[in-house]
């Protein structure tokens, strides 16, 4: 049986980062580098921003526009939250506990996510999927799972020190 670890993110679609995340910084939120993943089923850019306590929000842009699942999401509904990201132990193991309640998968395998980053971690391997939102109250879950060395990005590990 797999277990959800932690709380991640929540995903927040937004057309543009460059007007978007000088508001979150001015609300006092630490951003991490861009993670920019072109490739499609993902295709966007993403800017975490740590949330004190553990948490964040992600800031998510299409990387090109109208290109893949973000894209879509904005011509269909505009900015908004897009998805909540839980990580979870397994992610094969959760894939398949989750299917024999009805949930149903974005993509059939996990895919492997470009430089092992997820929110406010860095692992030798980050493998995610989406639990599909119709079982879900309408929720998108991203679901990632972290391999091998896990570690703090060091941005925020200066910032978590600075706050203290």
């Amino acid at each position: 049986m797999s277990h959800v670890v932690e709380f991640l993110t929540v995903n927040v679609a937004v057309t543009s980062l460059d007007v978007t995340l000088p508001i979150y910084r001015a609300l006092g939120l630490t951003d991490l580098e861009p993670s920019v993943m072109p490739e499609l089923p993902i295709a966007m850019t993403d800017i975490t921003l740590d949330v004190p306590g553990g948490t964040g929000i992600s800031l998510i842009s299409p990387h090109e526009a109208g290109l893949g699942p973000v894209g879509r999401f904005l011509d269909k509904r505009g900015e908004g939250v897009y998805s909540i990201a839980l990580r979870v132990d397994d992610i094969e193991a959760t894939m398949e506990d989750w299917a024999k309640l009805g949930l149903r998968w974005a993509v059939p395998e996990p895919i492997e996510i470009p430089g092992g980053r997820a929110a406010r971690y860095v692992a030798d391997r980050a493998l995610l999927n989406w639990a599909l939102p119709k079982e879900l109250g309408g929720v998108l879950l991203e679901v990632v799972e972290l391999r091998g060395e896990v570690r703090v990005d060091q941005r925020l590990t200066r910032a978590e020190a600075v706050r203290s």
